[in-house]
């Protein structure tokens, strides 16, 4: 994502990674199990995680991303691409991962060449490759937190997604054992013993504990701000069943037909949480503009948005009033452990500290220091009235 407005904030999506050339793709392509020409370079995407294009190829238009190996291997990519199949087969439209050739061998700068399924590992890099999906991708040029144009849209999209968690049923995948920056979970706020999980977990992010230590936060004290919700959400979230999630439905993550969402793709921060988080997911993502917020404009909120998506969401899963009160409790720390845990990817990955800083004071601390304000507490009771 370009960084179009200048504004700092949006330096955290901006594009890390060097562009994919037209002949790195075609060697890719070469690979596959059933292996495509690479003819054109349509459109790039710049993004803050991996490189990805849209490559024209003797059979239609395909989508290629590159992770460095350094951040994300072959084995925390396979259980996403297990999911989306899984989806696939279930009656979501999304565009399914393409294996590769079984006999790879070789090296590369940097390392080996191998593949395992649809993920190629080339020396430093690793590769998935995807069909186009289908429909209008109208968001193309959304930035972080920008709304739905309209209310239909909303409805439409709080639907989708509850249809996309009852399809998400079945998939017993386990979640990757081994911490990676790639990761958008919802446990740590919501344990009963927080101070035992929040130094247990820093205990497996050593990048993060160090971090902390060197920067001179004081996280346990900081954390001050977040106790009276995980106090209230620890129990109830507990009994929720576990299941897969997109973990980022953003706008700009969906393609369009009409009013209706069509395809969603990138599941690059898929993991095992439950159905209410991606639901709590896509009001935070759709409906609270933080960068307008974080610049001083506390009323930057869509409360009839929000009520669209759980009117949506309310007509294919039918949700409580004690449903809606978890959400909004679950709100405001919906992102503190992957804003925790993006540090060690802005640390050791990009090598940019001061995106880790805004990792830590703007989405740790500032995103939700604000839902205890006036217009935090307007939207929050907007939710639990919603249906």
């Amino acid at each position: 994502m370009e960084n179009v407005t200048g504004d700092p904030q949006l330096d955290i999506v901006a594009q890390r990674w060097p562009d994919i050339t037209l002949a790195e793709a075609a060697d890719v392509l070469s690979r596959l199990r059933h292996p495509l020409r690479a003819l054109e370079l349509l459109t790039r995407s710049g993004r803050p995680t991996a490189a990805g294009v849209m490559i024209r190829t003797n059979e239609g238009d395909v989508f290629i991303k590159r992770y460095a190996l350094s951040v994300r291997d072959a084995a925390s990519i396979l259980p996403y691409h297990g999911f989306v199949h899984h989806l696939a087969k279930r009656g979501i439209s999304t565009p399914t991962f393409m294996p590769f050739a079984d006999d790879l061998g070789g090296s590369a700068p940097g390392g080996p060449i191998w593949a395992t399924d649809s993920a190629l590992t080339i020396g430093g890099a690793v590769y998935e490759v995807c069909a186009k999906a289908e429909g209008d991708d109208r968001y193309i040029d959304a930035l972080s937190w920008d709304p739905p144009r309209t209310v239909s849209e909303a409805e439409q999209l709080g639907a989708f997604m509850a249809r996309m968690s009852m399809a998400a049923e079945g998939y017993d995948a386990p979640r990757p054992a081994a911490p990676n920056p790639f990761q958008n979970r919802f446990g740590l706020f919501a344990t009963a013993d927080f101070d035992a999980a929040v130094k247990a977990w820093l205990e497996e992010r050593p990048v993060v504990r160090d971090y902390l230590k060197s920067t001179d936060r004081h996280l346990m004290q900081d954390l001050d701000l977040h106790r009276r919700y995980v106090e209230k959400v620890s129990g109830p979230y507990g009994a929720l069943p576990s299941c897969w999630t997109h973990g980022d439905p953003h706008i700009s993550n969906f393609l369009w037909q009409g009013d209706r969402p069509s395809s969603i793709f990138d599941f690059g921060l898929a993991d095992r949480n439950t159905a209410l988080f991606d639901l709590v997911e896509t009001l935070e993502r759709n409906t609270i503009r933080f960068v307008s917020i974080m610049n001083g404009d506390d009323d930057a909120y869509c409360a009839d948005t929000a009520a669209a998506i759980i009117r949506g969401y309310n007509g294919v899963i039918p949700l409580l009033s004690s449903d809606l009160a978890l959400v909004a409790d679950m709100l405001p720390v919906c992102q503190s452990e992957a804003a925790l845990n993006w540090i060690a990817y802005y640390v050791e990955g990009t090598h940019r500290p001061q995106d880790a800083a805004w990792c830590y004071d703007i989405s740790l601390m500032g995103h939700t220091a604000w839902f205890a304000r006036p217009s935090g507490q307007r939207y929050l009771d907007a939710i639990r009235m919603a249906a």
